[in-house]
């Protein structure tokens, strides 16, 4: 694979020209990350747990998907929210290669008809298992023709290092930023097919004996009793 970023032929196509006021105002919560004054990407937490399930399935050969969300504001500016993800069925998946093909487009346009009409494509997703984090040739190719978007971004995770990524569009190229995770709740993560109960450390307390109790008073009796007649048989001797 290269690593080449070469900037598209349009150095307009940047997330800086994002117009804020064209998109609704939403406040973010839970968030993990620093919020700054400029367009970032949220990601919610079970959409990278899916991205995350759907690598390690495929240890060996790149698997891919698209990114669904909108774009809101806040007092910080604009940011892009991603809050689902959808597989990337029927797509050609090799060791180093990956690509859309006609099926995968609509099985993706089913599921967003279906589940997610009031929301938009915002980018797309795709591992290289053992490769690292950047886009290659094809990558950026696919980047060029189908998510170019000032706001739509690709995001790749390599399932056996850990690592992640996304890219954003700057100055016309695909430059790779850091993304804010908002948390999800506990409701959400009991919601998850993996999820285990798991019981909350307990301090065990163990009670403290009385020591004015009259089994007490009853042992100290008999010991001093028995220690004043060693005495006055030591005496009598």
């Amino acid at each position: 694979m290269s690593e080449n970023t070469t900037p598209t032929r349009d150095p307009s196509l940047d997330v800086a020209n994002i117009d804020a006021a064209e998109f609704p105002h939403r406040k973010l919560e839970r968030l993990a990350g620093t919020r700054e004054s400029r367009f970032q990407v949220v990601f919610k937490q079970a959409v990278l747990h899916e991205i995350h399930s759907h690598g390690k399935s495929s240890p060996e050969a790149e698997i891919c998907g698209v990114l669904v969300g909108n774009v809101f504001r806040d007092n910080e500016g604009p940011y892009l929210y991603v809050n689902h993800s959808i597989r990337g069925d029927s797509a050609e998946n090799r060791a180093a290669q990956v690509t859309f093909k006609a099926e995968t487009w609509t099985h993706i346009q089913n599921v967003m008809e279906r589940d997610f009409p009031d929301e938009k494509i915002v980018g797309w997703y795709h591992t290289h298992p053992g490769f690292g984090i950047f886009l290659s040739g094809m990558d950026l190719f696919i980047q060029d023709n189908f998510f170019n978007l000032p706001w739509q971004v690709a995001f790749v995770y390599d399932p056996t290092s850990g690592e992640e990524g996304a890219f954003v569009w700057r100055a016309g190229s695909s430059e790779r930023e850091p993304v804010l995770i908002q948390e999800d709740t506990i409701e959400e993560q009991q919601a998850r097919p993996d999820y285990e109960w798991k019981a909350p450390n307990e301090t065990v307390v163990v009670p403290q004996k009385d020591p004015y109790s009259s089994a007490a008073i009853w042992t100290l009796a008999i010991l001093a009793f028995l220690a004043s007649f060693l005495i006055a048989m030591i005496f009598i001797r």
